[in-house]
């Protein structure tokens, strides 16, 4: 009888072959998958100052982490770490040119990725996907 895997083994080698492949398909634009989630949080924030701290909380990471993101982000052109004029001890992140020129190039390479996590599945099924997963991401994220 062949054992039955568990579904948090199944996430982390999902997780592991996905990051896998986005990361070697991001390689020609010189960022990782990690820097790439940084960029695409920075993209779609809503706010006008974003903090080293606003990018920990949305994503889940420690400062040691996001610090050695931003700090190769910046050492590659994709953002510059600006002084806040409301706390000199924070630094406010914004994107430039470099960084918007390889944006739609990270979204048809997600796009590409998604396709193959959801090939033979109808859009009933993938619906339903996407909702159990934001539950279970809902069930184990931080109260």
């Amino acid at each position: 009888m062949r054992e039955r895997k568990t579904i948090g083994f199944m996430f982390k080698q999902i997780n592991n072959v996905y990051e896998k492949e986005f990361n070697s398909r991001l390689r020609t634009l010189g960022i990782t998958s990690s820097q790439c989630a940084v960029l695409d949080y920075l993209f779609v924030s809503s706010k006008e100052e974003v903090t080293q701290r606003d990018i920990e909380k949305a994503l889940s990471l420690r400062n040691p982490t996001v610090t050695g993101l931003l700090k190769r982000l910046d050492e590659k052109g994709f953002i510059l770490a600006v002084p806040s004029n409301k706390d000199k001890r924070c630094k406010n992140i914004y994107l430039t040119e470099k960084a918007y020129d390889i944006r739609r190039r990270m979204e048809t390479d997600r796009k590409k990725l998604d396709k193959m996590l959801t090939l033979g599945m109808t859009k009933k099924e993938i619906g339903a996907l996407e909702k159990m997963l934001n539950r279970v991401l809902y069930n184990i994220a931080d109260p």
